[in-house]
């Protein structure tokens, strides 16, 4: 007797475009391959990346029809062959550029990934949060760590800061005692004080370089994080102190930028991209500064993988400091309680 494949839910694009190409449907469950893990998925998060690649900016690097998602958190249902140091049972958090990109990723009830790209989510850890931070974190983490080389009693200058990845950046630099200067929309000022930026300033006129230099007793900042395609990439250059670094985070709208190439040498000014995933390692030791209450994941809402298109529509209209987290329906249900649920005291 033939054994009937069992299916999933999922969130699928079979063509690039606005977010109706989002499709809720039914896929055949995913089976790890060996050296994978099978995860159930308790959360996602909704990045600019997802956005990127379901528009057709970014370029999805497998045939459609495809599943989106760079991050996630779950616990291991299945392992394939040859995986040692796993347990069914366990909670992961995943979170790599190929995830969602390369692979189908976690816009599903399951996925099998590499075990060797899964990092241990710390017990006291909730999924929600930990997805809440995930990408933004990470991103975050290598824009200013691994290729900004940020080091304590720096000066870091956040332009962009009013974004999920601002505020990672944030946190990120003022943990390391770093002195944070973020530029934002002034309606994010009190949340980016609260998370740790030592000076906000409004991201508005033509005078940003002269604030940034007055910030600084006029030597400029060590390193500047570029968060944003239409920020004018000049203007960031002409923040930074001599020997600065400038960092870009995601791509800029103009592919043809003019720089003065005998400014950037008189001054030893280095750029750099922030492109690629961090050491799993890395990832773990951002997940315990979240479970020991270092870090803090910004939710702005939570909603089940059934809505991953209002989801988009509102990632794409308004800027939020906090993710958007999807939850697999069937979670989303059993956890409501029932109409006659009566706490015991």
């Amino acid at each position: 007797m033939t054994q009937q494949r069992e299916t999933m839910r999922a969130v699928i694009i079979e063509n690039i475009g606005k977010p109706r190409v989002l499709k809720y449907a039914r896929r055949w469950l995913p089976q790890p391959a060996a050296g994978e893990a099978q995860i159930k998925v308790q959360a996602a998060s909704v990045n600019p990346r997802d956005l990127h690649l379901r528009s057709g900016r970014f370029i999805i690097r497998k045939p459609l029809p495809h599943i989106l998602g760079g991050d996630l958190a779950g616990t291991i249902t299945k392992l394939g062959a040859g995986v040692a140091g796993w347990q069914v049972g366990d909670r992961v958090c995943a979170c790599f550029d190929e995830l969602g990109c390369e692979l189908d990723g976690a816009y599903a009830e399951y996925c099998c990934i590499s075990a060797e790209r899964l990092a241990r989510l710390p017990e006291k850890l909730e999924f929600q949060a930990a997805v809440g931070a995930g990408a933004a974190f990470a991103d975050s983490y290598l824009a200013l760590m691994n290729n900004g080389h940020l080091q304590a009693a720096e000066t870091l200058v956040i332009r962009g800061a009013a974004c999920s990845l601002g505020a990672a950046a944030v946190q990120i630099a003022s943990e390391a005692r770093v002195r944070v200067i973020a530029i934002s929309p002034l309606e994010h000022a009190e949340q980016l004080r609260a998370i740790g930026a030592d000076i906000v300033l409004e991201d508005a006129g033509d005078d940003l370089v002269r604030q940034v230099k007055v910030a600084t007793a006029g030597a400029g900042a060590n390193l500047v994080l570029h968060n944003g395609p239409r920020l004018n990439l000049a203007e960031s250059l002409d923040m930074l102190a001599a020997r600065g670094r400038l960092v870009l985070a995601g791509a800029l709208d103009d592919r043809l930028v003019k720089l003065d190439a005998q400014d950037l040498v008189a001054r030893n000014l280095s750029i750099h991209g922030a492109q690629g995933s961090i050491a799993v390692g890395d990832l773990a030791k951002l997940l315990q500064h979240l479970a020991d209450g270092a870090y803090h994941a910004l939710i702005d809402d939570v909603l089940p993988l059934s809505q991953a298109r209002q989801a988009h529509q509102r990632a794409q209209k308004t800027a939020s400091l906090g993710k958007i987290v999807l939850v697999p329906d069937s979670i989303l249900e059993a956890a409501k309680k029932p109409d006659n649920w009566v706490p015991i005291t």
